[in-house]
């Protein structure tokens, strides 16, 4: 029987836990769509816990390695599309 290798993070389509970083005192967007054009119907701060949902890759700025992550919170369950810059992922990943 074969053994197949299991990967060391999980597919970047797969839920995962993260925290919210920024300057301390910050109030951190959470956007309606995966934009900086996007309304900002609720903020986060840092420190929250929020389940990634789903990411892709910032089309704001031309060349950016950038992603916007699809977050859910995990005290109030609000959802909300968040940049890849204002999250720590528990799993090193993008």
């Amino acid at each position: 029987m074969a053994v197949i290798p299991t990967p060391s993070r999980p597919p970047s389509n797969s839920a995962r836990f993260a925290s919210l970083t920024a300057s301390s005192g910050s109030r951190i967007n959470v956007r309606s769509q995966p934009t900086v054009n996007s309304s900002t119907p609720s903020y986060g701060l840092p420190g929250d816990k929020v389940k990634v949902i789903q990411c892709v890759q910032d089309r704001d700025t031309p060349g950016s390695d950038l992603n916007w992550c699809k977050v859910q919170f995990v005290q109030s369950k609000a959802i909300g599309w968040i940049r890849s810059d204002f999250i720590i992922f528990t799993d090193g990943g993008e």
